[in-house]
């Protein structure tokens, strides 16, 4: 097991970020030395002063922007200034400042929607108690196919944009929505919060601009395990899945979590970060209930399964290789693709390789 990381060494991971990987894609290399000389530590309230004190400078800036009819520029500022309140509520909201934070980041992407093309809908979708809320946007040529996409513990709905991006320019449409436990997802983590992507699929499915015959869902890092359930429970309605380094059994054991609570590539409060997503606190209150969630406890692995494609690092510290090892084994035949590096592995390199496979299981072997 690693020991927790000093506060040099998480400063100097945060620089290789910079420009780089989310939370930190929007952010400047300059500012951010300014921010991370304000750090003595990484507690919640100075954490999330030092880069909301970015956040309100770029906002301010597009304001301005946005005020002289500058719309590219507003919109770049906006882009900026929702990037650093992303970081200042990193990894999730578990103080007053970086509560503020969260609203903040929401209604600076927001702002800076209004001037995306193509556009972006911000839809409510009925759910028991509260809505799902989730950004849908679609390309012109309709019906399109669509990429329903999430994230894990601590990438949400907001930090999703540049897949969302992505997508867009193959041709299909995308949604995103906050994984069961964060952001503004109506559930916590648990046996049965797969409910709210199958109320997701259910909408979706509806909307005449979208072909319900060509959905595929992509989960990342946590939300890695969500798509994978939802390939099996939805096996009939997804035309395919991925699963980008989301553990199913073995992950969700304590001998696991014990093993990476100080994994090397998560910055800070990893387990605090896994326990928030059950509304749970101490590592302790997370092993007592991280099993439940084990798909091959509760019997999936063995049923009818959407094309299901796996990928990660080969070396990844936060969810174990033998996860993946153990869907080769079960059920449907899945494809598989590992790369050298830790979670997540090489992002470029992945995302290529998924946009090629899905590009085959959405548009056929001649979409090129």
């Amino acid at each position: 097991m690693s020991l927790p990381r000093s506060l040099e060494e998480i400063k100097e991971d945060i620089r290789g970020r910079i420009g780089r990987r989310a939370p930190f894609l929007h952010a400047d290399k300059t500012e951010a030395e300014a921010a991370l000389a304000k750090l003595t530590g990484v507690e919640g309230e100075p954490w999330a002063a030092a880069w909301s004190e970015l956040g309100a400078r770029w906002e301010k800036k597009a304001r301005a922007e946005e005020a002289a009819g500058h719309s590219p520029s507003a919109r770049e500022a906006y882009l900026k200034a929702y990037g650093y309140y992303g970081i200042a509520r990193h990894p999730f909201p578990n103080s007053p400042g970086k509560q503020a934070a969260y609203r903040k980041t929401c209604e600076m992407y927001l702002a800076a929607a209004r001037f995306l093309i193509p556009p972006l809908e911000r839809v409510a979708i009925p759910f028991p108690d509260k809505p799902i809320a989730g950004y849908l946007r679609l390309p012109e040529k309709r019906p399109a196919p669509l990429i329903m996409h999430w994230g894990g513990i601590d990438n949400w709905k907001e930090e999703r944009h540049s897949f969302a991006e992505a997508f867009l320019k193959e041709g299909w449409g995308c949604f995103v929505m906050d994984s069961p436990g964060t952001g503004e997802c109506p559930v916590p983590a648990s046996a049965d919060a797969h409910r709210v992507h199958s109320a997701a699929l259910d909408y979706l499915s509806r909307r005449p601009e979208i072909d319900s015959s060509r959905i595929a869902a992509v989960g990342a890092s946590f939300g890695g395990y969500w798509a994978t359930k939802m390939a099996h429970v939805e096996h009939q309605r997804l035309r395919a899945a991925v699963n980008w380094g989301g553990g199913v059994h073995y992950f969700f054991q304590p001998e696991w979590q014990e093993r990476s609570r100080h994994a090397p590539s998560y910055l800070f409060d990893l387990i605090e970060a896994r326990a928030n997503l059950f509304g749970k606190k101490t590592f302790e209150e997370l092993i007592r209930v991280m099993p439940a969630l084990s798909l091959k406890t509760q019997g999936w692995l063995d049923k009818p399964c959407a094309p299901l494609l796996l990928v990660n690092g080969k070396e990844d510290k936060q969810v174990p290789i033998e996860d993946f090892y153990l869907l080769l084994e079960s059920g449907n035949p899945k494809t598989a693709r590992l790369f050298s590096g830790g979670h997540m592995g090489n992002i470029a390199e992945i995302f290529e390789t998924v946009v090629g496979w899905l590009h085959g299981m959405l548009d056929g072997p001649g979409w090129k």
